[in-house]
């Protein structure tokens, strides 16, 4: 009797693809000699499916749809994948990751077969893969060597970077099943096939074919592309610290993953991980080591000439001595001798009354540079070019393109630039403020943004740079400015008195009326400045616009666009509420650190409702989302827990567990949170501001004075009314009011920045 072959269940993530691609991979798939192939196509763009299907069916490839709830990412694509295909898996089953667009070689997957059994130990398998183009043709024949990568797979080695390339895999159904859940991010930091091979490296040996079996394709729609050389910031420079710090963060975050998921495990399943492997983590879990193992491993990758390892272990050795020199320095208080002048001046103070006058110095080692006193973030870092050869229409000055620092009003300026995109401008984001951690994380983030269908000829119009590390910028002349902050606008002002600039006017997203951020002063004054500097205003929603005209801000007679919020009420109003559960849950906007969110006020609101109704801890969870803070003891026995800033794609299944939402903003700006709430059927409290009044949105809304009495009434209220579910219709809300589109006022201004007939326009 023929012994039947190995079955191997092959998870493909489907976004976007291109039909000739996706042709090619699926006829590699079923040219497979010597498995039994099982396909699991997940649809992370979520219309996909039929052509997928039909593809399969055509090469001859049995495949199973996996529809997820939502479009999903890469990284969260294959953990659906992943599971799904387990649910169907037999024992001793084998598992592969295809991409949407490479080639498979036909004997990938039985060489892995075979080499999985030759290795006692091993549960992992992974090769060396070509290089190839859009078209096919071979760019270089060797991915290990085109990025100098180092052959050994330990676990130290793997979280300095990573050599293992998830559609070159073969792995057990013990490492798909130990690695899921994958942990969470923020964004994209880490992709599935570094968790995967952590997660390997920590059962046994992980082994290299060094046979290219899988032709990568490289085009403009990868989420992944083989790593490039690009220029970096400085070494030692603050930008560089900043980086390396955000690498070591993530290497320890893993490493603490995977020591607790081990436990976890360990529980059932005592001998599924190796301890003795897991030991090379030490110096990433100790927590007052000098980590002087990373040393030693940088000067060994130096000596076997990759640098780039070397790097990567060295900074992180720099990463964990210059933490524990922080933390001893704030322990010290090294800044001793302020201290003691601190001292000294109390005791001047009670007699004579008055301090020691020194005599005036001119310049010198004592004296300040005015530099200390200036806003650095109203000043250019980079020298400005104007060049005639630049084939841009567009740049976005934004405080930050790093995904775990990006909240809504970010958010929003990066949407309208893949919609202008979208709509064929060529545009480019640069962070003014913060520089990039991972330049391509804040890629990944922005093309998933893009629309359905639009995201392969979207993406080679957008380009990313960083104002803090970049010495110069170039700039074409005519091209459209557009400013999403006050400081960015007084860059932008800086851009258009650069001569050749050929522009009058600067676009400006306004979204809230930030002088009423500050206290009266110079950052109030700055800020007011830029409403009277030549632009053209773009406005986050007509009550806010309203409110400037109330102010008697004209911006030149130019009454300014509005667009309503960006959201996806159908997305919303579609969740199925989750009842059933014993407590009703009551999430508080809990943002302490930013005022216009009205933090104490919202304690004070809770304090005066639990007392009022009696509400006992058993019947209601009450928990904070936004910034984490400290939980707060509540009377009667309440505490508020911190949930801190959800990942966005756990966001949607939280609303649908809240029952009573309290949200406020001391702002004319409306914030999104009350409507979303709003949409997924919560009872929301939120506060007025001069013309902003949400209730008007929808009858879940109650939009009640900023004063603890008053929100105390409405949440009762709303406490009372979330005892039934809500209407279907009071969750189909009407933003239309607020404003025309995004995507409308985005084609008005990629038309703009075009020109007539392709032109750009000068303002």
């Amino acid at each position: 009797m023929t012994p039947r072959p190995p079955v191997v269940h092959v998870v493909m993530a489907v976004h976007d693809p291109q039909p000739g691609h996706l042709r090619a991979q699926l006829a590699s798939l079923a040219a497979q000699v010597g498995v039994e192939l099982r396909l699991h196509a997940v649809i992370a763009d979520l219309v996909s499916g039929e052509m997928v299907q039909k593809q399969a069916v055509d090469a001859g490839v049995a495949a199973e749809i996996l529809m997820p709830p939502r479009r999903l990412n890469a990284v969260k694509a294959f953990e659906f994948g992943l599971a799904g295909a387990l649910g169907a898996a037999g024992r001793g089953d084998l598992f592969a990751l295809s991409d949407q667009d490479d080639i498979w070689h036909p004997d990938k997957l039985r060489r892995g077969v075979d080499a999985l059994r030759d290795m006692p130990g091993c549960q992992l398998v992974h090769s060396d893969a070509r290089v190839v183009d859009d078209q096919g043709n071979v760019l270089a024949e060797s991915l290990f060597a085109l990025e100098r990568r180092d052959p050994a797979t330990g676990l130290r080695r793997l979280l300095y970077r990573n050599s293992v390339t998830g559609m070159t895999a073969l792995f057990t159904g013990d490492v798909a099943a130990h690695a899921l859940p994958f942990p969470q991010q923020s964004g994209l930091f880490f992709y599935h096939d570094l968790w995967l091979g952590v997660i390997a490296a920590a059962k046994g040996p992980v082994r290299l074919l060094r046979t290219p079996l899988v032709d990568y394709r490289q085009h403009a729609g990868n989420a992944v592309g083989c790593a490039a050389r690009r220029a970096g910031p400085r070494p030692l420079s603050r930008p560089w610290l900043r980086q390396r710090l955000a690498s070591f963060a993530l290497a320890c975050y893993l490493a603490k993953s995977l020591v607790l998921r081990a436990d976890q495990i360990a529980q059932s399943e005592p001998a599924a991980f190796d301890r003795r492997r897991m030991r090379a983590l030490r110096p990433y879990l100790r927590h007052y080591g000098p980590g002087l193992a990373f040393f030693a491993d940088a000067a060994g990758y130096a000596l076997r000439g990759y640098g780039t390892l070397a790097d990567h272990a060295f900074s992180q050795g720099l990463v964990k001595i210059g933490r524990l020199a922080w933390a001893l320095r704030r322990t010290m208080r090294l800044d001793i001798t302020n201290r003691l002048r601190e001292f000294d001046d109390i005791g001047y103070a009670m007699a004579p009354g008055t301090l020691p006058q020194k005599a005036p110095q001119g310049p010198g080692p004592g004296a300040r540079a005015w530099q200390a006193y200036a806003d650095p973030r109203k000043i250019p870092r980079w020298k400005c070019r104007i060049r005639h050869d630049v084939p841009r229409d567009c740049t976005i000055l934004l405080p930050t393109l790093n995904p775990t620092e990006i909240f809504a009003g970010v958010a929003t300026a990066l949407r309208l630039g893949t919609a202008m995109a979208e709509q064929g401008a060529r545009l480019r984001f640069v962070a003014t403020d913060l520089p990039l951690v991972s330049p391509h994380a804040s890629r990944s983030f922005v093309a998933e943004r893009i629309a359905p269908g639009h995201r392969e000829s979207t993406m080679p119009r957008l380009s990313f740079a960083c104002g803090v590390t970049a010495e110069e910028l170039d700039f074409a002349p005519g091209e459209m400015i557009v400013a999403t902050a006050w400081w960015t606008a007084h860059l932008a002002r800086h851009i258009l008195e650069q001569r050749g600039i050929g522009t009058g006017r600067f676009h400006y997203l306004i979204q809230d009326y930030e002088p009423n951020f500050y206290a009266w002063g110079t950052e109030y004054a700055a800020a007011a400045e830029t409403y009277s500097m030549p632009c053209v205003p773009i406005f986050n929603t007509t009550l806010l616009r309203d409110y400037f005209r109330s102010r008697e801000h004209d911006f030149g007679g130019r009454g300014g666009l509005a667009f309503r919020p960006s959201i996806d009420i159908a997305r919303y109003a579609a969740l199925d509420r989750l009842g059933g559960r014993r407590k009703r849950r009551i999430a508080l906007y809990g943002r302490p650190e930013v005022p216009r969110n009205m933090f104490p006020l919202c304690i004070e609101a809770l304090v005066r409702f639990l007392g009022t109704t009696g509400i006992r801890p058993e019947e209601a969870e009450l928990v904070s989302v936004g910034l984490a803070h400290d939980p707060v003891a509540l009377p009667g026995g309440h505490c508020l827990q911190s949930l801190g800033k959800l990942p966005m794609d756990e966001y949607p299944l939280f609303l649908s567990t809240v029952d009573v939402g309290l949200a406020l903003m001391y702002s004319p700006h409306p914030s999104h949170l009350p409507i979303e709430m709003a949409a997924a059927g919560v009872q929301v409290v939120t506060n007025g501001f001069g013309p902003k009044d949400l209730s008007r949105l929808s009858p879940l809304i109650r939009s009640a004075e900023p004063t603890p009495a008053a929100l105390a009434r409405a949440l009762q209220a709303a406490w009372q009314a979330a005892a039934v579910p809500a209407p279907p219709a009071a969750r189909q809300i009407d933003l239309s009011p607020l404003g025309m589109t995004l995507e409308e006022i985005a084609a008005s201004m990629a038309r703009d920045a075009a020109g007539p007939s392709g032109r750009r326009r000068v303002a």
